[in-house]
């Protein structure tokens, strides 16, 4: 660590966590969430990389941030490497989503939650900002209004785009190619999962084969879900191949084109200056 102080905070927080305490792990890179519990004791490993070291069983490592409430997603986003969060029932709250995400049925009992900030933690405000949209994209972009979201973005993007057939498309949602009339490269087949389940290995696998079947040359994977890590690793040797677009990859495709796109989207997702979702009386 860089500096004393925050070595000493982590030695601290590794000697305080008590047995069955609830652990989060929130991944930026895949948006997905990790939630385990303290199993052990402190011990300390001088030759690790990270010495300081309590043992955690892993209850899931692929759950969805979306699948929690907004302001324990606020917290997900905050910059510190390690903290406590100090939301109203957080602990009751996770857990309650890692059994539900396990396939547990639960009660829909209404839980009390506080949006107002963790004290003095500092945010990262462009992941709590993403967090935001990517939530209002969820609301108001289901089923196939989230194909037509895709497809705006391509064709604000430079491509030349076609919806297949509803119920017909046999895994592909939308076809498009850049140059005159589309048919230049990249032809792209583009599929688009909107649940909130990650992506699994066999629907990537469907998508390659429908390169094949359709004559594109590359693929779109988008899922709000995200993706499995397996389909992350098996992805990186077909990277140039396929794209992945998760939930934070959509996000940035939507503000880098924001300005270009219709007006009906714009009214769905109302940004100011592109970055920070409002908010109005009604």
């Amino acid at each position: 660590l860089e500096s004393s102080k925050a070595a000493d905070q982590l030695w601290r927080f590794a000697h305080d966590l008590q047995v069955g305490e609830t652990v989060v792990l929130p991944c930026k890179l895949s948006r997905l969430v990790a939630v385990g519990k303290v199993t052990g004791g402190y011990r300390y490993e001088a030759d690790f990389q990270f010495p300081h070291i309590r043992p955690v069983k892993w209850d899931a490592v692929d759950i969805p941030r979306a699948s929690f409430d907004q302001d324990l997603m606020s917290s997900f986003g905050a910059l510190s490497t390690i903290f406590r969060v100090s939301r109203p029932n957080a602990q009751e709250r996770i857990e309650r989503v890692t059994r539900r995400h396990n396939g547990e049925v639960l009660d829909d009992s209404p839980v009390t939650v506080d949006l107002t900030d963790d004290g003095d933690i500092a945010f990262d405000w462009d992941e709590v900002i993403s967090d935001q949209i990517i939530e209002r994209v969820r609301q108001k972009f289901t089923g196939h209004r989230l194909e037509y979201l895709v497809e705006e973005i391509l064709k604000a993007q430079g491509y030349t785009t076609s919806q297949t057939r509803r119920g017909a498309d046999g895994g592909v949602d939308v076809i498009a190619g850049k140059g005159q009339m589309g048919f230049g490269e990249p032809r792209l087949c583009v599929q688009v999962k909107s649940g909130i389940s990650p992506v699994n290995v066999e629907t990537y696998r469907g998508l390659q084969a429908n390169l094949r079947n359709i004559g594109a040359s590359h693929g779109l994977l988008v899922s709000l879900g995200d993706f499995t890590r397996e389909v992350r690793n098996e992805n990186e040797r077909s990277f140039f191949q396929v794209r992945l677009w998760g939930p934070g990859e959509l996000v940035r495709n939507l503000l880098n084109t924001y300005d270009r796109l219709p007006a009906d989207i714009r009214a769905d997702i109302p940004l100011a200056d592109r970055k920070v979702l409002m908010e109005t009386e009604a």
